[in-house]
């Protein structure tokens, strides 16, 4: 015969299993007003830089976006980016019959990190201003709109 737990420990329990509840949706409903900042925040800075260039994003449509580097002296150019998940899946650059290299890349709109790969050694693109340190790299931005 097995016997009854007494009043203090279904008291225990109980209160131990309504606090676990309590902390819980805490959790949950700290997390969920944390990301509704953080998503809010980030679309505040969207609209200003949409604001800032007078574009207007439709949805996210694709956009076909041209890479270009004027290099003749060089065999072989990649484009490396975050589009492209960096060094795994590079984009090789066709060379042009006035030596510089380019491709044309679909690209949904959202701003993308890159740099162009000359002969194995990276370099970040000349004709884009928008630099920035990462991974121990200068990368170019650029936003497709």
């Amino acid at each position: 015969m097995s016997e009854r737990p007494s009043a203090w420990t279904v008291l225990f329990f109980s209160s131990a299993l309504c606090l676990g509840v309590v902390l819980l949706l805490n959790v949950f409903f700290s997390y969920y007003d944390y990301s509704s900042a953080l998503r809010a925040e980030k679309s505040k800075t969207a609209e200003a830089a949409i604001k800032s260039r007078e574009h207007k994003i439709d949805s996210i449509a694709l956009r076909k976006v041209r890479f270009t580097l004027n290099k003749p002296d060089a065999k072989e150019v990649y484009v490396v980016a975050n589009f492209s998940l960096w060094e795994e899946h590079k984009i090789k650059l066709d060379r042009q019959s006035n030596g510089s290299f380019s491709n044309l890349i679909v690209l949904p709109q959202g701003e993308y990190k890159y740099y162009f790969e000359v002969d194995g050694k990276a370099e970040p693109d000349p004709n884009n201003t928008d630099v920035e340190e990462y991974n121990g790299k200068k990368v170019n931005l650029r936003t497709v709109l």
